[in-house]
Protein backbone atom coordinates (compact mmCIF):
# COMPACT_ATOMS: atom_id res chain seq x y z
CA UNK A 1 0.00 0.00 0.00
CA UNK A 2 1.05 3.51 -0.91
CA UNK A 3 2.22 5.81 1.94
CA UNK A 4 -0.40 8.69 1.81
CA UNK A 5 2.48 11.33 2.68
CA UNK A 6 4.77 10.48 -0.28
CA UNK A 7 1.78 10.78 -2.21
CA UNK A 8 1.07 14.12 -0.91
CA UNK A 9 4.59 15.29 -0.97
CA UNK A 10 5.19 14.25 -4.74
CA UNK A 11 1.52 16.05 -5.55
CA UNK A 12 3.42 19.07 -4.16
CA UNK A 13 6.85 18.67 -6.14
CA UNK A 14 4.46 18.74 -9.17
CA UNK A 15 2.90 21.63 -8.45
CA UNK A 16 4.38 25.42 -9.72
CA UNK A 17 6.21 27.66 -7.77
CA UNK A 18 3.65 30.53 -7.29
CA UNK A 19 0.71 27.11 -6.38
CA UNK A 20 3.41 25.74 -3.13
CA UNK A 21 3.69 29.23 -1.49
CA UNK A 22 2.09 29.40 1.50
CA UNK A 23 3.37 33.36 2.50
CA UNK A 24 1.48 36.53 1.13
CA UNK A 25 3.93 38.03 -1.47
CA UNK A 26 3.85 42.01 -1.39
CA UNK A 27 4.73 43.33 -5.36
CA UNK A 28 7.12 46.03 -5.30
CA UNK A 29 9.32 48.30 -7.82
CA UNK A 30 12.41 48.88 -4.82
CA UNK A 31 15.89 49.56 -6.20
CA UNK A 32 18.19 47.36 -4.87
CA UNK A 33 21.82 46.47 -4.93
CA UNK A 34 23.19 43.07 -4.32
CA UNK A 35 26.48 41.37 -4.00
CA UNK A 36 27.69 38.10 -4.41
CA UNK A 37 29.54 36.54 -1.36
CA UNK A 38 31.96 36.21 -0.18
CA UNK A 39 32.94 39.16 -2.26
CA UNK A 40 34.48 41.21 -3.25
CA UNK A 41 32.91 41.56 -6.42
CA UNK A 42 30.89 43.89 -8.40
CA UNK A 43 27.51 44.79 -7.60
CA UNK A 44 24.98 44.26 -9.70
CA UNK A 45 21.58 46.58 -9.72
CA UNK A 46 18.50 45.08 -9.81
CA UNK A 47 14.50 45.62 -8.80
CA UNK A 48 12.65 44.35 -6.18
CA UNK A 49 9.93 42.78 -7.58
CA UNK A 50 8.32 41.40 -4.87
CA UNK A 51 8.50 40.17 -1.40
CA UNK A 52 7.50 37.96 1.38
CA UNK A 53 8.31 37.10 4.79
CA UNK A 54 11.11 34.90 4.57
CA UNK A 55 11.82 35.90 0.66
CA UNK A 56 12.05 38.41 -1.75
CA UNK A 57 12.01 37.85 -5.68
CA UNK A 58 14.47 40.45 -7.94
CA UNK A 59 14.94 41.45 -11.52
CA UNK A 60 18.56 41.58 -12.43
CA UNK A 61 20.64 42.05 -15.64
CA UNK A 62 22.37 39.17 -15.29
CA UNK A 63 22.11 35.33 -13.95
CA UNK A 64 23.30 34.05 -10.57
CA UNK A 65 23.87 31.22 -9.89
CA UNK A 66 21.92 28.90 -7.72
CA UNK A 67 22.71 28.71 -4.46
CA UNK A 68 24.95 31.43 -4.00
CA UNK A 69 24.92 33.58 -0.71
CA UNK A 70 23.94 37.27 -1.46
CA UNK A 71 24.03 40.65 0.17
CA UNK A 72 21.60 42.95 -0.96
CA UNK A 73 21.77 46.92 0.10
CA UNK A 74 17.84 48.67 -0.24
CA UNK A 75 17.01 51.58 1.53
CA UNK A 76 17.96 51.21 5.21
CA UNK A 77 18.43 47.62 5.43
CA UNK A 78 21.05 44.74 4.50
CA UNK A 79 19.06 41.40 3.86
CA UNK A 80 21.94 37.95 3.32
CA UNK A 81 20.12 35.51 1.79
CA UNK A 82 20.73 32.57 -0.69
CA UNK A 83 19.51 32.23 -4.29
CA UNK A 84 16.89 29.60 -5.06
CA UNK A 85 16.63 30.19 -8.63
CA UNK A 86 17.58 32.30 -11.20
CA UNK A 87 15.10 32.20 -14.56
CA UNK A 88 15.43 34.12 -17.80
CA UNK A 89 12.42 36.24 -18.23
CA UNK A 90 12.23 38.73 -21.55
CA UNK A 91 15.82 39.70 -21.58
CA UNK A 92 16.60 40.10 -17.67
CA UNK A 93 16.65 37.88 -15.16
CA UNK A 94 14.76 36.64 -12.11
CA UNK A 95 16.37 35.55 -9.10
CA UNK A 96 14.23 34.35 -5.91
CA UNK A 97 15.91 34.47 -2.70
CA UNK A 98 15.78 33.52 0.62
CA UNK A 99 15.99 35.18 3.21
CA UNK A 100 18.39 34.23 6.08
CA UNK A 101 18.96 37.35 8.15
CA UNK A 102 18.20 41.14 8.15
CA UNK A 103 19.90 44.07 9.32
CA UNK A 104 18.20 47.35 10.02
CA UNK A 105 20.42 49.96 10.29
CA UNK A 106 17.28 52.80 11.60
CA UNK A 107 15.81 52.32 14.57
CA UNK A 108 12.82 50.00 15.67
CA UNK A 109 9.62 52.13 15.97
CA UNK A 110 7.37 51.59 19.34
CA UNK A 111 4.70 50.42 17.75
CA UNK A 112 2.91 50.09 14.33
CA UNK A 113 0.73 52.99 12.90
CA UNK A 114 -3.05 51.05 13.23
CA UNK A 115 -3.38 52.67 8.61
CA UNK A 116 -0.15 50.63 8.12
CA UNK A 117 -0.73 47.60 10.14
CA UNK A 118 -4.34 47.55 8.08
CA UNK A 119 -2.49 47.84 4.58
CA UNK A 120 -0.36 44.57 5.95
CA UNK A 121 -3.08 42.70 6.63
CA UNK A 122 -4.59 42.88 3.34
CA UNK A 123 -1.04 42.76 1.52
CA UNK A 124 -1.55 45.71 -0.02
CA UNK A 125 -0.37 49.44 -0.39
CA UNK A 126 2.93 49.25 0.94
CA UNK A 127 6.92 50.04 0.05
CA UNK A 128 9.54 47.60 0.18
CA UNK A 129 10.59 49.45 3.49
CA UNK A 130 7.47 49.55 4.99
CA UNK A 131 7.43 45.64 4.62
CA UNK A 132 10.30 45.01 5.98
CA UNK A 133 10.20 47.41 8.59
CA UNK A 134 6.80 45.84 9.77
CA UNK A 135 8.00 42.19 9.28
CA UNK A 136 10.89 43.31 11.63
CA UNK A 137 8.62 45.06 14.02
CA UNK A 138 6.07 42.13 14.28
CA UNK A 139 9.05 39.58 15.21
CA UNK A 140 9.77 41.74 17.99
CA UNK A 141 6.59 43.24 19.42
CA UNK A 142 3.72 41.30 21.01
CA UNK A 143 1.02 43.98 21.20
CA UNK A 144 1.71 44.80 17.56
CA UNK A 145 1.17 41.01 16.34
CA UNK A 146 -1.88 40.84 18.88
CA UNK A 147 -3.48 43.88 16.76
CA UNK A 148 -2.71 42.03 13.47
CA UNK A 149 -3.85 38.92 14.45
CA UNK A 150 -7.20 41.20 15.29
CA UNK A 151 -7.07 42.80 12.07
CA UNK A 152 -7.11 39.00 10.57
CA UNK A 153 -9.79 37.30 12.10
CA UNK A 154 -11.78 41.12 11.17
CA UNK A 155 -11.31 40.71 7.57
CA UNK A 156 -11.66 36.90 7.58
CA UNK A 157 -15.00 37.66 8.96
CA UNK A 158 -15.78 40.11 6.66
CA UNK A 159 -14.63 38.30 3.35
CA UNK A 160 -12.31 41.15 2.95
CA UNK A 161 -9.29 39.22 3.51
CA UNK A 162 -7.81 35.96 1.24
CA UNK A 163 -4.78 35.60 2.28
CA UNK A 164 -3.34 37.68 5.19
CA UNK A 165 1.02 37.40 5.76
CA UNK A 166 2.00 35.09 8.17
CA UNK A 167 4.18 36.33 11.17
CA UNK A 168 6.94 35.20 13.13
Amino acid sequence: MANPLNALAASAQSLPDAERRTETRYPTQDPVELVALPGPGEPMYGTVLDISRSGLCVKLPQRIGQGAQVKLKLHNNVVFGQVRYCRAVAGSFQAGIRIQDLVRTGALKKHIADDLLSLYAVGKGLSLPEIVEIREHLWHCDVCRASLAKKHSVLSATGSLQLGPSFR
